[in-house]
C-alpha cells in the first residue's frame, strides 16, 4: 500500500519496543525516514539496528527523555539538522503505573502525568513550528481504552488518556488551517513486551498460569484475544 509517505520524516517516541516499534517499522516500509526515540540508549540502538532492515528510509536513533523539555528540544533540532524537515510525530512513549486513588502517592501521580500527558504536550510544542512552516504535518497521539472506559485500579492512566483526547481535539481544531492534522489512536489490549511483563506478574500473584491470565484478558475483547502490535 502506498500511503504517500515516501521521504517524509517522522519522529516516533517510545519506538524501541511494542506499539512504537511497530509504528516505526510501518513508516519505514512506506519509505519514510524515522527517528527512533526512546529513553534507554542501549535498547534504542538495538531497535535501530533491527529497524534499519525494514524499509528504504533512513533510521536515526536519538535517546530522549520526554520528561525533559531540553531533551525534546535537542531531539527535534537534531532531526531538522539531519533531514531538514519534520513531517510526522507519533507520540507513544508513556509510563503506566497501576494504582487507585488511595494507593498512588503524590509523586507517582505526578510522574504519570509528566511522562504521558505533559510529555506528549512537550513533543507537540517543539514539533508544530517546523510543520507549520511547511504547511503540512501529521500528529498521532497513542492513548488507551481507559480514556473512555475508566478503570478504578488504573485511575491515573485513564485520566491521562482522557486528557490526551481533549488535547488532541483542541489542537486539531486549531491547526487544521495550517495543514496539520491530528488524531488520537486508542488501541485495545495489545501484546507488547510491557503487557507480557504484566501478565507474568499477574500470574505469579494469582497462582494462575500465564496462559490462563492471557486467555482471561483476551476474553474481554471483541476478538477474544489481544492484538499484535
Amino acid at each position: 500500500m502506498d500511503l504517500g509517505l515516501k521521504d517524509r520524516v517522522a519522529i516516533v517516541t517510545g519506538a524501541s519496543r511494542g506499539i512504537g516499534r511497530a509504528c516505526a517499522a510501518e513508516l519505514l516500509a512506506e519509505g519514510a525516514h524515522v527517528v527512533v526515540a526512546s529513553k534507554d540508549p542501549k535498547r534504542n540502538a538495538e531497535a535501530c539496528r533491527a529497524l534499519s532492515r525494514k524499509g528504504a528510509g533512513r533510521v536515526l536513533g536519538i535517546p530522549v527523555d520526554i520528561e525533559s523539555d531540553d531533551s525534546i528540544h535537542l531531539m527535534v533540532a537534531r532531526t531538522l539538522g539531519e533531514f531538514g524537515r519534520l513531517d510526522i510525530l507519533v507520540n507513544n512513549a508513556a509510563l503506566v503505573s497501576p494504582g487507585d486513588l488511595y494507593t498512588l502517592s503524590d509523586e507517582a501521580w505526578g510522574r504519570n502525568f509528566d511522562k504521558k500527558l505533559n510529555g506528549f504536550a512537550r513533543c507537540m510544542r517543539h514539533a508544530i513550528p517546523p510543520m507549520r512552516a511547511r504547511k503540512w504535518g501529521r500528529i498521532v497521539n497513542v492513548t488507551g481504552g481507559a480514556g473512555r472506559e475508566p478503570q478504578p485500579r488504573a485511575v491515573a492512566t485513564g485520566m491521562n488518556n482522557a486528557a490526551i483526547l481533549n488535547l488532541t481535539k483542541a489542537m486539531a481544531n486549531e491547526l487544521a488551517k495550517d495543514g496539520i492534522l491530528l488524531n488520537a489512536v486508542s488501541p485495545a489490549g495489545t501484546l507488547t513486551e510491557r503487557v507480557e511483563e504484566n501478565i507474568r506478574k499477574a500470574a505469579a500473584e494469582s497462582g494462575k498460569t500465564e496462559a490462563e491470565v492471557l486467555r482471561e484478558r483476551g476474553a474481554k475483547l471483541a476478538l477474544g484475544r489481544l492484538a499484535n502490535p
